[in-house]
């Protein structure tokens, strides 16, 4: 509903009560006075008044025609405060554009800001209309599905004990797969174990055969005049212990191999016993959704033969 405006005799009013207190009227004094107002209004209103104003100030300065020569000097103090209290006035209009100036700026913001408002009202509207002619629709199709379910019923008992059967039994392969896996894991720490031990022999090997050759380099420059037959024997050394190094790699090799193929094991097992488990989990979710699908069955079938509970699509 629309609000009433100010009237001009309410503006009047509060112009004269401010001129009385002393004061000069503008917007922003007479609308405190009121307590409301628009600005537009109110300046409107003001204007009209001042314009009621300037005559009677003119009969007020009107003297007589004989004491026209000994008032002069006065007529001229009040033309120059005349003058003054114009450029007053001219301030004040000037203050009461900007005032009105920034009360239309704030006007049109709260008008787009109340379109807005407008606009997600009637989304709202919308929505709401939408949803309400949705869970009607949902109504119907819950009842035609509540027969659907009933109709499936004995069907899901059945798989509910298939199901249990199926659970029980990828249990017993689940425990079996888990002790393959054990058995796999410990072999490959053994094999590990006799990895770092034949590396641990790699090194010593190693050690030594680097302490062989710089024995044989002293001993071939100590004695230059044996040193090609001790390089000779260096040299042999030196086959021998490579041959020895070649040994430890080979065993080092095949020991490597075992491992792998005890890991490649243990991650068959592990693989195993993955999609038992899966297989069991996703065997326990199905039993689970049966029983729960059962016994909501069995609580909307309890609801629906109560009575005194009618059913309509209103609810």
């Amino acid at each position: 509903m629309a609000r009433t405006g100010i009237t001009y005799e309410q503006v009047a009013t509060a112009a004269d009560a401010l001129v009385g207190q002393g004061e000069k009227p503008s917007i922003q004094r007479i609308r405190e006075q009121l307590g409301t107002g628009s600005p537009n209004t109110i300046h409107r209103h003001l204007k009209a008044w001042r314009a009621t104003q300037a005559p009677a100030e003119r009969r007020a300065a009107r003297l007589p025609d004989e004491l026209a020569a000994a008032l002069a000097e006065e007529l001229e103090r009040q033309a120059a405060a005349a003058r003054a209290e114009a450029e007053a006035d001219a301030l004040e209009a000037q203050h009461s554009a900007d005032e009105l100036s920034a009360t239309g700026e704030q006007l049109e913001e709260q008008v787009e800001e109340l379109s807005g408002q407008v606009e997600a009202l009637e989304s709202e509207r919308d929505r709401v209309t939408g949803e309400r002619d949705e869970a009607r629709s949902a109504v119907a199709n819950f009842r035609e599905r509540v027969k659907e379910l009933e109709a499936q019923r004995d069907d899901a008992r059945q798989q509910l004990a298939e199901a249990r059967n199926r659970v029980t039994t990828l249990e017993e392969q689940r425990d079996e797969e888990r002790e393959a896996r054990i058995a796999a894991q410990r072999e490959a720490k053994q094999i590990d174990q006799a990895r770092i031990e034949a590396e641990r022999a790699l090194a010593v090997a190693e050690t030594r055969t680097e302490a062989a050759q710089d024995q044989a380099e002293e001993r071939a420059r100590a004695l230059d005049a044996e040193r090609q037959a001790r390089r000779d024997d260096a040299q042999a050394h030196k086959q021998a212990l490579a041959e020895q190094r070649d040994e430890y790699r080979e065993r080092l090799a095949a020991m490597e191999k075992q491992l792998q193929d005890a890991q490649k094991r243990a991650q068959e097992a592990e693989k195993g016993r993955t999609k038992a488990e899966v297989r069991g989990e996703a065997l326990a979710a199905r039993l689970e959704a049966l029983e729960a699908r059962e016994s909501n069955r069995q609580r909307q079938r309890g609801d629906e033969e109560q009575p005194g509970l009618p059913f309509s699509e209103s609810d």
